[in-house]
């Protein structure tokens, strides 16, 4: 299985679970840009960044750097970056914009 498809899953199972806590999803489909999945709720604008690995050890430093710096969205705006490592979910960054 190649890692972008490996990714996709993650993408899809968090886009799921996102909708069953009331959040309308979308998935940006082949998008090489900062952010997987935007979603909102009537509070707030979610935006967040999926990423998956098997590795024991990994670093998202520009990753976190990228999102930390987009700020081309309303007040109230969750970022985050999402790691799913050996299948289990992480919040590696969350700011409030």
């Amino acid at each position: 299985m190649s890692n972008k498809r490996y990714g996709l899953g993650y993408e899809r199972k968090r886009k799921k679970e996102l909708e069953q806590n009331g959040y309308t999803a979308n998935r940006n489909r082949g998008s090489f840009g900062c952010f997987d999945i935007v979603s909102c709720k009537k509070e707030h604008f979610l935006l967040e960044s999926i990423k998956s690995t098997k590795l024991k050890y990994y670093s998202f430093v520009k990753e976190i750097d990228e999102i930390s710096k987009f700020d081309n969205c309303p007040k109230g705006t969750i970022k985050r970056l999402v790691l799913y490592h050996k299948g289990k979910l992480k919040i590696l960054f969350e700011k409030v914009v």
